[in-house]
């Protein structure tokens, strides 16, 4: 027998119903009734919005909790300024209100990385030069600095003087392990348009430093020159898929020796500064948690004119000799951004079609039309085209990322050093929110209630739902239940981005959900996501869920 506080809280639940079909009606052009109902032009397309502004160049950006977003710039102009004239390098976006509070940094953070620790704290780390004269910072490239967020917003950056990186790494990338602590992996020790062997760091560290220290890893000399920003991704069994340029590799970090060589992806290098995309697809354990890896886009060569790349591999790591599929792109596409949907998509913005990444002319023709690519079909059948476009080019320095009510948060693009707002393809401040079809479909969305703030690995919780007319068609819904986390963002690199399908049953009375959180560490390493229940293709809202060891505390 239900428990009278649940029933009250499923009565407060579906009462809620009403007042979030009004709320939809402000947020699209339709909405339905018993007797009548109205289709939005949006249904198909989705829509694009352009929104608020950053403050700053938005180079890098991570979302914080359900309400914030973490805006990171190098050490430039930038139109958000201190009352000492001071530019600002770093802001926290609010979501609710599309306004920023500025916050300090020391040191510049010029083409870094970044991460959670399992414990929510994110890490930045390496960076550029010292700039002195009127935009003032400290040389950042071994630095480490932590931010805590807050719900009252009042977080600030800690910066660390002592105690930092052993090897300057500028453009690295940063992995959050199953362990809960950071892998820190490649970079060079200074800045440079494309990778030079006198600057190359073929190595790999963890934050908080492990007793190793920093580990050689000869796969970043193999892969010279485009081996900056490697793609990395931790598997289901513990060890790391690694690519760079063409190549990848499963690699066991713990004991610093490679698994398998994987084939090299057929046409150009796929890293920067002829930089692709690449995510892991949804794990699901309907098949195991089988591993398929998907890289998209790049450019032949490091000339201005040179044509972007219009194909996209995907290898299945589960095969017994895993091959690289070859598909189109739709459209040929440099620096592009794929983000997963709360669907499982994968939606792709931001880009173009001719040079090669960086400053001052490189960059050239925007892609200014998004698509999305759904992994469930068959090839042929994946992609979707036809979807609402923009008109601002972004370009090199652009960033997206998923947010909690199922909308795509786009910003950044600063072609130009230093920031010219008056120039061809101008520094952006200009925000952009892509609301996707299944916002604008003929149903009102799942609502969810009373998820967990925290659980432990295969740990079984309930939440309540309320599936409004989804549930009442007279056929069974279709439900699944998601967890993602959206990642840093940063160079067309989604750090750690990670989606996860989890097992749950729903009761016969479609009102409750048992669902049970991510087996292992491996499968979904310690940390926050966003959960989200959809129900015949339309997600609910999602709820932050922290995931965690039993014991979570993590010396930093």
């Amino acid at each position: 027998m239900r428990s009278i506080a649940w029933t009250v809280a499923l009565v407060t639940l579906l009462g809620a119903s009403t007042q979030a079909q009004e709320e939809r009606r402000d947020f699209s052009p339709f909405y339905w009734s018993q007797s009548q109902q109205f289709m939005s032009p949006y249904s198909s397309s989705g829509k694009m919005e352009q929104i608020g502004r950053t403050g700053v160049a938005a180079m890098h950006a991570v979302l914080l909790n359900e309400n914030k977003i973490l805006v990171i710039d190098k050490a430039e102009w930038n139109e958000a300024q201190f009352d000492s004239g001071q530019s600002a390098f770093s802001v926290e976006y609010d979501l609710e209100t599309d306004e920023y509070r500025l916050l300090a940094l020391e040191t510049n953070t010029f083409c870094s990385g970044g991460g959670f620790l399992g414990n929510g704290t994110f890490i930045s780390t390496g960076g550029g030069e010292r700039v002195g004269r009127t935009w003032k910072a400290a040389p950042g490239w071994q630095s480490i600095r932590h931010f805590n967020p807050t719900a009252d917003g009042s977080s600030e950056w800690s910066e660390y003087t002592t105690g930092k990186m052993v090897e300057n790494r500028w453009y690295p990338t940063v992995e959050t392990l199953p362990e809960g602590d950071l892998f820190i992996i490649g970079g060079s020790t200074k800045g440079t348009a494309v990778n030079r062997d006198e600057v190359n760091v073929p190595s790999y560290e963890f934050w908080p430093p492990r007793p190793q220290g920093i580990v050689d890893l000869p796969f970043l000399n193999e892969t010279m020159p485009y081996n900056l920003y490697p793609f990395t991704f931790v598997l289901p069994d513990g060890n790391m898929f690694i690519f760079a340029n063409t190549k990848s590799i499963i690699f066991d970090y713990k004991n610093n020796k490679i698994v398998k060589r994987l084939p090299d992806i057929p046409g150009v290098p796929r890293s920067y500064p002829l930089t692709g995309g690449a995510l892991m697809l949804p794990l699901d354990p309907a098949n195991d948690y089988n591993v398929e890896i998907l890289i998209c886009g790049g450019s032949e060569k490091m000339k201005n004119n040179a044509v972007a790349d219009d194909t996209c591999g995907r290898i299945n790591l589960g095969d017994e000799d895993p091959k690289w599929e070859m598909d189109t792109f739709v459209h040929k596409r440099l620096m592009p951004d794929g983000v997963f949907l709360p669907d499982g998509t994968i939606f792709w913005v931001n880009g173009c079609q001719r040079g090669w990444a960086g400053y001052n002319g490189r960059n050239h023709d925007p892609t200014f039309e998004p698509l999305i690519y759904n992994p469930d079909k068959k090839k042929g059948d994946r992609w979707t085209t036809g979807l609402a476009d923009t008109d601002i080019a972004r370009m090199y320095h652009s960033v997206a990322l998923t947010l909690p009510d199922g909308r795509v948060w786009i910003a950044g693009s600063n072609n130009v050093s230093p920031p010219d707002v008056l120039a061809e393809y101008p520094t952006e401040f200009r925000v952009e929110y892509y609301s996707p079809p299944y916002l604008f479909q003929s149903a009102t969305r799942p609502l969810i209630s009373h998820v967990p703030r925290v659980v432990t690995y295969g740990q079984s919780f309930d939440i309540l739902v309320n599936l409004g007319e989804l549930a009442q068609s007279g056929s069974d819904p279709e439900i699944k239940v998601a967890l993602l986390r959206p990642g840093f963002s940063t160079h067309s690199m989604h750090m750690s981005q990670r989606y996860v399908v989890l097992k749950h049953t729903i009761d016969t009375d479609l009102q409750s959900i048992t669902i049970e959180a991510p087996p292992n560490a491996n499968i979904f390493p310690p940390g926050s996501g966003f959960i989200y229940v959809l129900c015949n293709g339309i997600p609910s809202k999602g709820a932050e869920l922290f995931v965690e060891h039993e014991v979570k505390d993590l010396e930093i």
